[in-house]
């Protein structure tokens, strides 16, 4: 692991991350955020508890943060009907284990093609996001 846990977005739970995202739960060995960017209606982030940088560190907490991330998945599918869901698990820049889950619609932004990252377009009101 080359980072640094003083200088991570997710193990400082500081205003930079909550900027961006509303915690929106606690799970077993993970935390659950809703990006305020909407573009992609219901777009979540599974971040694994501990400062670790790749899924294949994980021994134990394997099993238990991919049931986490199906957790949420099942929930979104629940609640917003998506065609698919891509998951994303990037730690180029940001070296924490998190899933971005994003769920795509046939008439969507970006159907059958790779989700943008931060496209700038969508954002709601407080009452949308509560």
């Amino acid at each position: 692991m080359k980072s640094n846990p003083m200088e991570c977005l997710y193990c400082q739970n500081n205003d930079t991350l909550h900027s961006l995202m509303i915690e929106i739960a606690e799970l077993s060995v993970s935390r659950v955020f809703l990006f305020k960017e909407q573009t992609y209606r219901g777009r979540c982030l599974v971040a694994y508890n501990g400062h670790v940088d790749d899924l294949n560190l994980l021994s134990e907490d394997r099993n238990a943060f991919m049931a986490d991330v199906t957790r949420v998945t099942r929930a979104m599918q629940k609640v917003f009907s998506p065609a698919k869901i891509n998951y994303g698990a990037y730690s180029d820049t940001l070296e924490h284990l998190h899933f971005h889950l994003v769920p795509k619609y046939v008439d969507g932004p970006d159907f059958g093609g790779v989700f943008r990252m931060n496209p700038k377009e969508v954002y709601l009101s407080d009452e949308e996001y509560a």
